[in-house]
């Protein structure tokens, strides 16, 4: 099994057009879901989860024309972690508990990679902070260690591979956006 994350493209907000933090994608934002599409079209994608987010939502709505599987499913449990929900699942964390939320991530991971040893590719798409815990939670990194130590680009490529040998999930790239141009990468990718 491979578990295929991505994040979002360019939204309003992410360009500093909006202050809404649930904004649509920018045309730029579109150009990058568009481009991510097309290159997912070497991967035999079963499935494809969106977060609930609008931004989510449309990057998804664009890639599963391209791809033509629909998006089974928009989920709360991947939408965005603000940085205030984030200090609070730390703290909790130190106090040995975890948010409602960070269990309800975790109990659909856990579902859907219930049948690893199966030859099938499930697309998330989501968001920064989201994939660093899904890579982090899956590559058994402890959450409050491995936080800021993955940069997520828009319409980055993230991909995990389940390897029964090692009984563990192998990460097979991290936040590769090859397929955009310089024109469309953030600013802080061309830094």
């Amino acid at each position: 099994m491979n578990i295929i994350f991505v994040r979002h493209g360019e939204s309003a907000h992410n360009a500093k057009i909006s202050e809404e933090g649930n904004s649509s994608l920018t045309e730029k934002g579109r150009k990058q879901a568009e481009l991510l599409g097309k290159r997912l079209r070497k991967y035999k994608i079963s499935t494809i989860y969106t977060s609930n987010l609008l931004r989510a939502k449309e990057t998804g709505e664009i890639i599963s024309k391209i791809l033509k599987i629909p998006v089974k499913e928009n989920l709360e449990e991947l939408d965005e972690y603000s940085s205030n929900h984030l200090r609070s699942v730390l703290r909790a964390l130190i106090r040995r508990k975890t948010s409602r939320r960070l269990k309800r991530l975790k109990r659909f991971l856990n579902k859907i990679s219930e049948k690893r040893e199966e030859e099938k590719t499930i697309l998330i798409i989501a968001h920064g902070v989201t994939n660093r815990i899904i890579m982090g939670y899956l590559s058994q990194i402890p959450l409050r260690k491995q936080l800021l130590r993955f940069s997520q680009e828009n319409t980055c490529l993230n991909v995990l591979k389940w390897k029964k040998e090692y009984n563990n999930w192998n990460i097979n790239c991290i936040n590769d956006i090859e397929h955009l141009p310089i024109k469309l990468r953030s600013k802080n990718e061309l830094r």
